[in-house]
């Protein structure tokens, strides 16, 4: 069964070309695929449907979709996020400023925290309408069909509806095995005795390794239970992913944070994770890395003229940039993991795929490819979306007085009352949801993209 977790954080646009920097500008914000239970499907700004992976990012234009008896999580700091059955939702707006979601059929379950002591800005549009959460809080959103009609069920917070969306859809928030099970859960994390970095997915540290102070380098986490041959980027995939290009799909829970920020570093023989003094959500990289051989060409390999060339690359150590001028000192070459460039075209899993023929001094004296990559895709098979659930109009209405506002933290929840016991069953067992709002803005209503008509949406919340 596979998980998947989204977590939000900032991102800058690298086309083709691997993360390779600290810092850089990042106007848009990107999430985390984190947590699913069963299949969901994957939509790319620019892209084919393709099943979606633990550990992917997530920005303005793409589409989470579920299948019947399949539930997604989504999970930072600030905002969690959960996806139920038969749901869609597609991220019309993510920046510092706003998060907009589109949810065209199915359920949507929010919690949302405080970021930096302001509430953040989020706004979901319906095909009925509207809706702003304006308070931090635990939120229910039900689009609705033939047989219900759409619901917004406020365990605590604020929620304000528009654009042909009546108050009388606010009902109030009911109790079930499935939110009582979320409200118990929780990270396991002891984040009293770690740095905490405020970093999507800093959390799944804690338990999957330990923090040390070196003198040289600050604060550093090491992995446990890791294998003695193991490498940072070596166990998981390369996906192409607009807009970022080639990016890295780490295969450990706790792989997403150290895959996408800081530097790797040998530390008396051990791998270690160096988040940096200064490190920041939009220091986000597909993947912090060095690329050798030619662009567009990769690494040639021994043997026979027309031998496929390879793909190469080594994890960048603390104060390594590339174009820095030192590019034949970088201490991770030796940890160099090569594929065939067929493989990593095609995103095939690199512990399976390594050539082990490339002599290694080739890796010490390889150039580093300083700009894109500059290799496509390809070999991907697309897979068919689950058929998109029908919107049907609503006959009937169904209205209650809003929850009483309380100011306890509760997690959000998911009901689903229709779900097959199997479902019920695993979803008790495996669902864990969430998302990340990284920053606040005093309005409400985003001036881009929404299909509502913006005039009813500003009365909602009463103003232009």
């Amino acid at each position: 069964m596979h998980r998947l977790e989204l977590f939000l954080s900032s991102v800058v646009y690298l086309g083709l070309s691997a993360g390779v920097g600290w810092a850089a500008e990042s106007p848009p914000s990107v999430g985390r695929i984190a947590v699913i239970a069963g299949a969901a499907q994957y939509h790319s700004s620019d892209g084919d449907w393709a099943a979606a992976l633990v550990n992917e990012p997530v920005g303005d234009g793409v589409t989470l979709r579920t299948e019947a008896d399949s539930e997604a999580e989504l999970r930072s700091p600030g905002a969690e996020i959960a996806l139920a059955p038969s749901s869609e939702l597609r991220v019309l707006r993510f920046d510092e400023s706003a998060l907009q979601i589109a949810l065209s059929s199915g359920r949507l379950g929010i919690h949302l925290g405080m970021v930096d002591g302001t509430p953040p800005t989020v706004e979901l549009d319906l095909p009925q309408g509207g809706v702003w959460l304006t308070a931090p809080g635990d939120y229910d959103i039900t689009v609705g069909d033939a047989r219900m009609a759409p619901a917004i069920e406020v365990f605590a917070g604020n929620a304000q509806l528009g654009g042909g969306l009546e108050p009388s859809r606010v009902v109030t928030a009911e109790r079930d095995w499935f939110s009582d099970w979320w409200r118990s859960q929780d990270d396991g994390a002891d984040l009293t005795t770690a740095p905490s970095p405020a970093l999507p997915g800093a959390a799944a540290l804690a338990n999957a390794g330990r923090w040390e102070i070196d003198p040289k380098l600050g604060d550093v986490w090491f992995p446990s239970d890791v294998a003695a041959d193991w490498a940072p980027y070596r166990d998981g995939i390369w996906r192409y992913v607009q807009p970022w290009g080639w990016t890295w799909i780490d295969n450990a829970p706790w792989g997403f944070a150290p895959s996408h920020y800081g530097r790797w570093a040998q530390v008396d023989g051990r791998w270690g994770w160096v988040p940096g003094d200064h490190v920041a959500a939009a220091d986000y990289r597909p993947a912090v890395v060095a690329f050798l051989g030619t662009a567009g060409f990769g690494l040639s390999r021994p043997g026979d003229i027309g031998a496929i060339p390879a793909v190469a690359w080594f994890p960048l150590a603390p104060g390594e940039t590339l174009g820095d001028g030192k590019e034949a000192g970088y201490a991770n070459r030796q940890f160099t993991t090569a594929v065939p460039r067929t493989s990593f075209a095609a995103g095939l899993p690199v512990a399976t795929a390594v050539v082990n023929d490339v002599p290694g001094q080739r890796f010490l004296d390889a150039p580093v490819i300083l700009d894109g990559l500059n290799i496509a895709p390809s070999g991907a098979v697309p897979v068919v979306a689950a058929e998109k659930p029908a919107i049907a109009a609503v006959a009937t209405a169904a209205g209650a007085d809003a929850a009483p506002e309380t100011g306890a933290r509760q997690p959000f929840f998911v009901v689903l009352r229709d779900a097959p016991i199997r479902v019920i069953r695993e979803v008790r067992r495996q669902v864990r949801v969430a998302a990340t709002i990284l920053s606040a803005h005093p309005s409400l209503a985003s001036t881009l993209h929404s299909p509502h008509n913006r005039r009813h949406l500003a009365a909602a919340r009463g103003g232009a």
